[in-house]
């Protein structure tokens, strides 16, 4: 015999859910990265810059003005 249930079988709307939920929070984690590499591009360019500045040509007039 058959028994009917009057509780909805919700297993496949949660599995879905799931993944719904788990996709929006991927999406949301590499938003966020983007937005921090955006916002952080020109100080790492600039700081870039500074530093092969100072080792291409400071560095090297600074020894030979010590006579090294």
């Amino acid at each position: 015999m058959v028994e009917i249930s009057n509780k909805p079988n919700v297993t496949g709307i949660k599995k879905a859910s799931e993944e719904a939920e788990y996709s929006s929070k991927l999406l949301a984690r590499e938003g966020k990265l983007f937005a921090g590499l955006l916002a952080t591009r020109v100080k790492g360019i600039a700081l870039g810059i500074c530093i092969a500045l100072l080792l291409i040509v400071i560095i090297p007039f600074i020894a030979k003005a010590c006579g090294l």
